[in-house]
């Protein structure tokens, strides 16, 4: 091969780094351009006064896929960072002074259950059993699937096997069904937000992420989730990867007779291109950077779709040790489906929302300075709200003080450090779609062949990579979005 094939990868996130890493592996020629100064997206990290914070992601599950991942660029995990399994999962919160903690020890979380609800300790167990088996076939037939060339037989495989779990139904109708505690049902139920939906409209098949999180575990790389995005950056600019950042996209270019993307501009200069991955925000790409008749999915497309939720996040950098939290921590409201209400049915700012707590600083000291820790407290709420400072402001206020009686502790009077993100900050930085924080919701109509496309249907060189698109929402899931896009653009040849 004289002349190798130029990609252009739009966007820094980790599916960005990881698909420009795999095609460089496969001998293209490969440049990435970032709108931010610094690189990882959602994932990017924040940093004030000695405290360090993940900007998003925090939850490091599935640690097999990653594994996968950097094995095909030819590196161990051990190679890159420091991976520890959380002894504690995770502690949840109820009103009331109810607390549960899920252990990274199966047997301790089957006594939990079944001290809650007799007979709830078995009837986990064997719900783990089949969701294990429904997990393995995911990962082994179904989650880097080209749902261009969909083989119907492996769906029909994945149903028979499986007749005891509702496919169709919804997460809620699977776990109501099996346990009656409305607290074991919510301890089960919150990693839909996971998938960007709620526990009413997400489908039961993912109901394999409880086997993730219960029978996998809870996973932590040392330094924070950040080390991902500087281990794939490494390794990208390692075998040869050419890397702009604070540099924005402003059109992807296509020669009209080929129907082709041939240059992708910016505001500082034009960068040829024989094919263009697009790991910015679908959305804005298709209606902002390609012109009407080169869109696949249109506004009205968008308008249509159930968006994950936004955002309201809190970072806090607090000159005290915190006794009564871990790294991983939970607050579900009695109000619950009304939660999801708010952000799905009737989108308005909540009063009482359920929100989450992560404390880094718990396992790893460099996340905080000596007798201080770090905390990020993310609050889901509807896309698309209208979002103010004193909105911001008045919630962020009001979850501070009920974290506080929550735990017995004061926090307020020990900040040293306090920053929020919320939708315009999305928006802003990341191009988000009505400032969603992970895009496309995992409802029934936007799971697997009904997801958008990997590969743009009137553009042919042009490919999508990210949480958009297949397989879907989440670290890992991208990561492997990341080599399906690699596999399609590959088949096309160099």
């Amino acid at each position: 091969m004289s002349i190798k094939s130029k990609v252009i990868v739009i966007g820094g996130g980790i599916g960005g780094l990881s698909t420009a890493a795999l095609l460089l592996k496969e001998g293209y020629e490969v440049e990435l351009l970032e709108k931010n100064e610094i690189l990882g997206g959602r994932a990017r990290k924040f940093e004030d006064k000695g405290f360090v914070f993940d900007m998003g992601p925090s939850w490091y599950m599935m640690p097999e896929v990653f594994e996968e991942v950097f094995k095909s660029l030819g590196y161990k995990i051990s190679d890159l960072y420091n991976l520890v399994r959380l002894p504690v999962n995770y502690k949840v919160f109820f009103d009331n002074n109810r607390t549960y903690t899920i252990y990274s020890d199966l047997e301790k979380n089957l006594e939990t259950f079944e001290k809650t609800e007799r007979g709830a300790g078995e009837k986990l167990k064997n719900y783990l059993n089949r969701t294990k088996l429904l997990y393995e076939i995911t990962m082994k037939d179904l989650i880097l699937m080209d749902y261009k060339n969909i083989k119907l037989e492996k769906f029909l495989k994945l149903f028979n096997l499986l007749p005891n779990i509702n496919l169709s139904g919804s997460f809620h109708s699977v776990i109501s069904k099996q346990f009656n505690n409305e607290d074991l049902q919510k301890i089960l139920e919150f990693a839909t937000v996971f998938l960007g939906g709620s526990p009413y409209n997400t489908p039961a098949f993912y109901t394999i992420i409880n086997y993730a999180d219960f029978n996998l575990g809870i996973w932590y790389p040392m330094g924070g989730m950040h080390k991902i995005v500087e281990a794939l950056s490494k390794i990208a600019q390692d075998l040869g990867v050419s890397i702009v950042t604070s540099e924005e996209v402003q059109k992807i270019n296509i020669d009209k007779n080929k129907k082709t993307a041939n240059i992708v501009s910016t505001l500082k200069k034009d960068y040829k291109a024989d094919y263009v991955v697009v790991n910015a925000d679908y959305a804005y790409a298709e209606m902002n950077l390609l012109e009407k008749d080169f869109q696949t999915y249109d506004e009205n497309y968008w308008r249509k779709r159930t968006m994950s939720p936004s955002a309201l996040i809190i970072y806090l950098g607090v000159n005290k040790k915190i006794n009564n939290l871990e790294h991983h921590n939970l607050y579900f409201n009695d109000t619950w489906k009304e939660s999801f209400d708010f952000i799905f049915k009737n989108p308005r700012w909540p009063s009482n929302p359920s929100y989450y707590i992560h404390m880094p600083s718990k396992t790893d000291p460099s996340m905080a300075p000596e007798e201080g820790e770090s905390l990020m407290i993310l609050v889901p709420v509807a896309p698309g709200l209208q979002d103010t400072e004193e909105i911001r402001n008045n919630l962020a206020e009001k979850i501070i003080k009920h974290l506080e009686n929550l735990i017995g502790e004061d926090i307020s009077n020990h900040v040293v450090v306090k920053r929020i993100f919320s939708h315009s900050n999305f928006a802003s930085d990341y191009n988000a779609y009505k400032g969603t924080a992970l895009g496309l919701a995992h409802t029934l109509g936007q799971t697997a062949i009904f997801r958008p496309k990997n590969k743009s249907k009137k553009v042919k060189n042009l490919f999508y990579v990210g949480q958009y698109t297949n397989p879907g929402i989440g670290v890992p899931i991208t990561m492997l979005s990341s080599k399906i896009v690699t596999n399609l653009l590959t088949k096309n040849g160099l």
